[in-house]
Parts: C-alpha cells; structure tokens; sequence
C-alpha cells in the first residue's frame, strides 16, 4: 500500500497546504517522550468499575510498563503482516486496553479506525467496507454488548478483514486472542518504523460522519489530531503531577483530542472511566487525587454534586457538547475555585469553543488559536457562515483530504473541502456580528442526533422497510437524549416481533423505538440503588398464568 499522507491533499483547486504546526511530532513520539523521562511514574489506570463493565482486574501501568505494552502490541501486529498503513477497526469502552491498542496502531505504522459501541451490524459493516479495513481489534465485552462475538460475524461479511483480535476476552473461534501482551517480562523488542517524508503527516486514525446521505470516513494525520488535543492542552495546563480522570467514549475524534493528547503532552497520569458512569468518577475524584476531568457536558453537574472538601485538587473540569441545546448548559457550569472550558464537537469535523455570544452560548466566528496569553499560536480552527446559511470550518485540526485517497472521485457522501480548505459542516448557524459569535440555530438536515450519537434518517427508513414496512419510524426530540426513534404503526398486529426484525437488520439499537430495546442490547450501567425484591406470591403467579392461557386458547377459538 502507497504512503497514505494528508499533507497538500486538497478536493478544491486550493494550494499546497502550509506544512504541520507540530513540526515532526507524532503521537508515538510523545510516547517515547515521556517513557524515556518519567519511566517508572504511573501513567495509565482503569477505573474501580472496570471488572463489573468489561471484565477483568483495572489494570495500573506505569510509563515505562505502558511503552512495553505498547511495544509487544506492535510487534504481534507486524508478525500477523499486516502492511503499512493497513486501517485496523477498534470498537472498545474507554479502558487501559482501548488506550494501549489506539498507541500500538499507531507504533506499528497502522490506521486505527474506531467502532462505536452503539452501532449494530448494519453500520459496522458498512463502515469496515468503506475503510478497507484488514483487522479489527476488540474487547471481550463492554456491559452488555460481546464485542467480539459482534465482530467476527462482521467481518465474515468484509471481503478485507483478514484477523479479528480481542484483548480481555474468552476464546472464541476465528478470533486472535492478545491477552498476553501484558504478560511480557523483561525489555521488548523497541519497534521503529521509518517513514517517507515527515511521519508527522501520516493519517494516524479514521473516524465515521454522518451525512444525510449515510457514513463516510474522515482521516487525521498527526499533525492534525494534535492540533485538535493542543486547545484543551492550553486550556487545561495539565504537567507532569497532574492526574487526569477521563470518559468520553474512544470512538471519535474528539474523544481522543480532549483526553489522550493532553495526557501524552502532558506526562500526568490518565484514569479512564468507561461512559455513562459519572457517579463512580464522581466518587473517586477525592481518593485518587484527580486534578483534571473530561467528560460530557450533561454528566458536568454529577461530578461537581461532591462537596469541594472530596475533591479537594480538582482545578480544572473540560466539558464537550455534541449538540447545539448543550452550549447553554456548557456555560451555566461554573463551580468555585475550578476552571471550566467548554468545547463544541462539530461532528468529526472539528472542535470548537463555547463562549458567551449576544443571545446566550455560541462559538467563535473567524480564526481561532485557543491561545488566552500574549504570544503566537497557530490558527487550531477558523469558522465562517456559507451563502446557505451553515456553519463551514478549516485551520489546523480540520483534515484536507478523503480516505481511502482518490475517494473525492466517489458517489457522495464523502470528505470534501473547497478551494479555501473549509469543510462545509451543514449545521444551520446565524451570525451576532456585535460579538462576533456564531449560534447554533438548528440541526444538520437529515441526521439524526441520538445521546451523541449521528445516524442518518434514510438509513434508519431503509432498515424499518426491510423489516417490514408495517412501521414508520418518526424522530421526536428528547430532553436528555438530544433526539429518538419512535414507531407509527398502522396496525396493532404490527408491534409483535419488531424489535427481533429490526435487529436482523442490523440495525443500532439507538434506531429502535425505546419501548422495544429496554433489553440489553444498549451498553450502559446503571448505577441507581437497586429496588428490594418484593416477595413472591406462588398463587397469584399461577392465577396469572392461567389467565394467559385462557386468553391464547379463546383467541385460537376465535380464529
């Protein structure tokens, strides 16, 4: 496979793009960097719900122990022959495993190509198809979802996946088990890969946008990837003492930006909270000394509920919005004696700030150095409004190229920037020149916003046609969930199997109308008190079930 480098890349007429800000710096780099420096400090930590959620004991690896890890990954990597720049799919919660295998990708000279937990077999597919994926890397299980039971039926339907690895899980048939890599004793093999021109330009990882369309592939080099961590790096000033609690799910662009590139810059210690279990990060913030948290904006208010006397370090909390409802939310935190900043993920596209406008919460217009002090800095982002009215980004972090490359040359949806190098995001945004801010005045036209999760309408259709038709899904807005599926049936009848027909679809579960996926099929924990058990009554469970019985036998009659 040719060198795959963003650099210049450009679907316009646009010149050679001005080379990356970060010089030669990679992610691996900044690896070795603080292995080298700080080799027997702790660096990487599951959090204490870890066994209930994935399996297995937290790991605690410090840096020296972390580049080892990393180390033998790559090299089992390589010893499966895998080329250069082969795209490997990861689907993980945020853990010590998901963090060692995005690192190990990128030392072995691959592409790591994130699957979000919440999607089904419909998307994934289409996705692993899309990116020309040659392996998957998975976990055993994430809650309720068995990642890599998922997987290998995935990959029997991609032509191009040659291995599905797991870290963590049982053994199954047609999957490589890695468990071992943390077994490894003594010094590892150190691998380097050499790269034409500057390695800092490679794509490093691939994430999935949304169009009205479907899914397309957005590729990130180095170089831009650290762009979009240096804005929270500036923001958050974390050093080598600090301790970084972290949940954002590892499946996104922003995800990775906000939480492993600042820890990797910084040198602290990162604590890695699988998602949607704010109570147990909230709890741990006093015990484990945490200093700095990433996390959603709508889990913000949970992790501040401590009084300040169990959090007593924390100084600084980074919030991240995936929707334009949330800016308001985004800037009403503002606890005492802790910093706040707030960021706007514009799909994959980029990362904005959130800050006071003329009507309420809104983002920067124009160019953007995330920069507060005197002194310059590189433009991470700039914004602008398009004739249409919607929100168009380009600066640093904003990638220049498709993937795979000549991909411009395909039947949309597909990563296109115009002449200028700014990326049309399709988010209705209006302009309060007084501040010179942009609002969010609407939602991308077709897309559907589900707990942070984008998924295309026409799909969602497509899937409901196929599995019958009887249904028609209608999108209603949630307070909570930003957006969700509902089911309009014409007839009574219809509501039996519909929850086992869309999921032989394929489909997410996030497109199943919630009355019928309150099984376990969506991975979270609940972490309510559970209700005491009412004592059973033998005779009113068998009064009940001939009652059923009853009913099935005048219905046969009837019939």
């Amino acid at each position: 496979m040719a060198a795959v480098i963003l650099t210049g890349r450009r679907t316009g007429t646009a010149k050679t793009a001005e080379p990356g800000f970060a010089g030669r710096a990679t992610v691996d780099s900044l690896l070795r960097r603080a292995a080298d420096i700080r080799p027997d400090i702790g660096a990487l930590a599951d959090a204490s719900n870890r066994t209930a959620l994935i399996g297995g004991e937290p790991r605690r690896l410090d840096w020296a122990s972390l580049d080892r890890a990393v180390d033998v990954l790559a090299a089992r990597f390589q010893a499966l022959g895998f080329p250069l720049d082969s795209v490997i799919a990861t689907q993980f919660p945020l853990c010590t495993d998901a963090v060692v295998g995005f690192l190990a990708i990128a030392r072995a000279g691959l592409i790591s190509a994130p699957i979000p937990l919440g999607w089904g077999r419909r998307e994934t597919v289409a996705h692993l198809q899309r990116v020309g994926a040659r392996g998957i890397l998975t976990c055993g299980r994430a809650g309720p979802l068995e990642c890599a039971d998922m997987m290998r039926f995935a990959a029997a339907e991609t032509f191009s996946v040659r291995f599905v690895m797991s870290i963590g899980g049982p053994s199954l048939d047609g999957v490589v088990s890695l468990d071992d890599i943390f077994d490894h004793d003594g010094p590892a093999d150190r691998i380097e890969i050499t790269r034409p021109g500057n390695p800092a330009d490679h794509v490093v990882m691939v994430t999935a946008e949304t169009a009205a369309d479907g899914l397309y592939p957005v590729p990130r080099s180095h170089n831009e990837l650290i762009a979009g961590g240096l804005g929270a790096f500036m923001a958050g000033v974390p050093d080598e003492t600090s301790v970084l609690a972290a949940s954002l799910a590892p499946d996104s662009f922003a995800a990775i930006a906000l939480q492993i590139v600042p820890w990797l810059m910084s040198g602290g210690r990162l604590i890695v909270h699988p998602p949607l279990a704010p109570r147990v990060l909230a709890d741990d913030l006093g015990p484990a000394g945490v200093t700095h948290v990433i996390l959603p904006v709508a889990a913000g208010a949970i992790i501040l509920r401590p009084a300040p006397e169990n959090r007593p370090v924390l100084r600084h909390l980074t919030l991240l919005a995936r929707r334009g409802d949330e800016l308001g939310l985004a800037l009403a935190l503002r606890p005492e004696g802790v910093a706040v900043d707030s960021f706007l993920a514009i799909g994959e596209a980029a990362l904005t700030r959130i800050v006071p406008g003329g009507g309420g919460a809104a983002i920067p217009l124009g160019p953007d150095t995330f920069a507060t002090g005197a002194g310059q800095a590189p433009i991470l982002v700039e914004t602008r409004v398009t004739a249409g009215g919607t929100l168009a980004v380009k600066g640093a972090m904003v990638p220049s190229a498709a993937f795979p490359p000549g991909a411009e040359r395909d039947v949309p949806p597909v990563w296109l920037v115009d002449a200028q190098g700014y990326f049309d995001t399709q988010l209705p945004v209006s302009v309060d020149k007084a501040t010179k801010t942009l609002s969010v005045s609407g939602r991308t036209a077709g897309v559907v916003s589900v707990g942070g999760r984008r998924l295309a309408e026409r799909d969602i259709k497509q899937a409901y046609q196929d599995a019958g038709g009887d249904i028609a899904p209608v999108i209603k807005d949630d307070a909570v969930l930003g957006q969700r599926v509902s089911g309009v049936i014409g007839d009574g009848r219809a509501i039996v199997g519909l929850a086992l027909r869309l999921e032989a679809t394929g489909l997410t579960p996030l497109g199943i109308p919630g009355a019928a996926r309150q099984g376990t099929r969506v991975p979270f924990e609940d972490t309510r008190p559970k209700e005491p058990e009412s004592p059973r009554d033998a005779l009113a469970e068998t009064q009940a079930t001939l009652e059923q019985l009853l009913t099935m036998a005048r219905t046969a009659i009837a019939r």
